[in-house]
């Protein structure tokens, strides 16, 4: 019975000194990094000339129209019309569908295209998310 005692003893030592030795980066913080500002666009003006431009976050998602910002760009907030009703923010590695139609009605582009991002993760975890613009050539 002592044996027992002193091995079950001796067990949960080894599993108490074992679980301190984790090394740094094996467990991350239960953080999770969500970016929510608007996403970028920039477009020659001389591609949508007269034309519109319409956008969403998917492969599979249906374009709304976007108006240009004050700055002559476009900014397409990751919400609906342009996102899934319970999309909460963007993750690294998603994308934007962007469809720009001439003044006559016809489609000049329709491409998907992975938006850009820095991160600044120690590599094990995932760390904060900053998202470029996205250029339309």
């Amino acid at each position: 019975m002592r044996f027992r005692v002193f091995a079950a003893t001796a067990l949960l030592l080894a599993i108490a000194a074992l679980a301190a030795c984790v090394p740094p980066g094996v467990a991350c913080p239960a953080i999770g990094y969500v970016y929510m500002s608007p996403v970028k666009v920039e477009i020659s003006a001389d591609l949508v000339g007269n034309g519109t431009v319409a956008a969403c976050f998917g492969a599979e998602c249906e374009p709304a129209a976007i108006a240009p910002s004050r700055d002559g760009g476009w900014e397409v907030p990751p919400e609906p019309p342009y996102a899934a009703a319970d999309t909460i923010g963007l993750y690294p590695g998603a994308g934007i569908r962007i469809v720009i139609v001439d003044g006559s009605g016809e489609v000049v582009r329709d491409e998907w295209i992975e938006i850009p991002y820095t991160s600044t993760s120690n590599g094990s975890c995932p760390g904060p998310v900053d998202f470029h613009s996205v250029a339309v050539s």
